[in-house]
């Protein structure tokens, strides 16, 4: 698997977060195999990731569904709205 990281954001998220650049292809795979799972329109062949990272399907498909699990996760417990602005949380906390 060719990985092509000259984008800002990605640049940023690797430097942040120190990956690896096996992390790197998990992330993609798991990615992947999630479009696919929720996205008629994508495709993805599961043995061809498999076989380019030297992994099972049962391996990937794990990645793939620990990857889910903390999406959804962290999805049910973001915070709705916008923060409070300085002033008012000053306000609020003087009140």
């Amino acid at each position: 698997m060719e990985l092509d990281i000259s984008s800002k954001r990605a640049k940023k998220l690797v430097r942040e977060h120190s990956l690896t650049q096996e992390e790197i292809q998990q992330i993609i795979a798991s990615a992947r195999i999630n479009l696919a799972t929720f996205d008629p329109e994508y495709r993805t062949n599961v043995t061809q990731i498999a076989d380019d990272l030297q992994k099972s399907r049962p391996t990937i498909y794990g990645w793939a569904d620990r990857a889910i699990e903390a999406t959804i996760h962290s999805l049910r417990n973001i915070r709705t709205g916008r923060p409070p602005k300085e002033r008012e949380r000053a306000n609020n906390v003087d009140s």
